[in-house]
């Protein structure tokens, strides 16, 4: 069994925080809007072309010397939980646990009492998650390399021809503010091209994709590593998630919550997904679960949120997800 992640108390004691270690020089970038020239024409970006990878025969453990995390000296480390500016702080315009008058009805995947807690931090590695606009919506997603972001793949606009629409990725996104730029990007990596709203269990299994960016904002917001997930740590409290869920804000703002439990995962160790009582609404789909290892200034994912239901949330998870990243660095350094 691999080597378990930290427990939640032991990540502030182990891995220490810092403040930058310089001052910081790196140029922003951001996505140019097309526009119209002429009156009632919209104008939409070309769809992107991507590449989706045959699964290796046989279940084999990701080679790890390319999924380590990055961490930028001038960044602030800040491990242990991201904090809230005050003066940002508003209150929630939708609460899904309010209590309901008899045959009224919500539909919700929170698990009393809801744990998650709005944040702002741009430190690392909380800058390294950000806010996906797609087609139609938004997700959640997160830099698993310098030019690379892990999220859902039933978050991709799937056209008939292979191809995706374009993607904004906004890291550290709050209530329309980009403090490092933002990218679309030029290619896409998938096991399994999936498509929503009701999901099969298998479609969750595999239920994430890796987009390849056209500007490298992992070498200004640093990256989180990845790592496959093992049966072994079932039952610990020991992962986080962030995502920007739709009950808060209307996704305009990230939320954390950290302890949570893996309560079981199903399938092989390839491909696999993980069920957990993680407070989760549309909006975090493409948010990572992560944790901590002892030796490491960065975290590591090991699930993508994927899906949901009264009884369970469910992520992606499996070797899978670090032998994709692997394939797209090698392609697209």
């Amino acid at each position: 069994m691999p080597t378990a992640p930290l427990k939640t108390s032991q990540i502030p004691k182990i891995i220490h925080s810092r403040p930058p270690l310089k001052e910081a020089t790196e140029r922003l970038t951001f996505e140019y809007h097309l526009q119209s020239t002429k009156p009632g024409v919209r104008v939409f970006p070309p769809p992107v072309g991507g590449t989706v990878l045959e699964r290796p025969a046989k279940a084999s453990a990701a080679d790890e010397k390319n999924l380590q995390g990055f961490l930028p000296d001038h960044l602030a480390l800040n491990p242990a939980a991201p904090y809230m500016d005050e003066h940002l702080r508003i209150r929630r315009t939708y609460d899904p646990l309010a209590k309901l008058k008899k045959n009224q009805f919500m539909a919700t995947t929170l698990f009393p009492p809801d744990q998650r807690r709005v944040f702002s931090d741009t430190s690392f590695p909380w800058c390294t998650v950000g806010r996906v606009d797609v087609t139609g919506g938004w997700g959640s997603g997160t830099l698993i390399g310098p030019r690379h972001l892990l999220c859902a793949s039933h978050m991709m606009t799937w056209n008939p021809d292979n191809t995706v629409n374009q993607v904004t990725f906004t890291p550290s996104y709050f209530n329309g503010n980009a403090p490092f730029g933002n990218s679309g990007i030029i290619h896409w990596y998938a096991y399994r091209k999936v498509v929503g709203p009701i999901l099969s269990a298998a479609d969750t299994e595999e239920d994430y994709v890796v987009l390849v960016l056209n500007n490298r904002l992992g070498d200004i917001c640093g990256w989180m590593g990845t790592r496959g997930y093992d049966g072994g740590w079932n039952g610990l409290p020991d992962w986080s998630h962030i995502g920007y869920p739709q009950d808060i804000a209307g996704g305009t703002e990230p939320t954390f919550q950290n302890a949570i439990s893996i309560d079981n995962n199903f399938g092989g160790s390839d491909d696999e997904y993980l069920a957990q009582k993680a407070d989760v609404i549309p909006g975090q789909s493409g948010g990572p679960f992560f944790g901590w290892w002892a030796g490491e200034a960065w975290p590591r994912v090991v699930g993508v949120q994927s899906a949901q239901n009264p009884s369970t949330n469910s992520a992606g998870g499996g070797n899978d997800i670090p032998n994709l990243v692997n394939q797209a660095r090698a392609d697209f350094p």
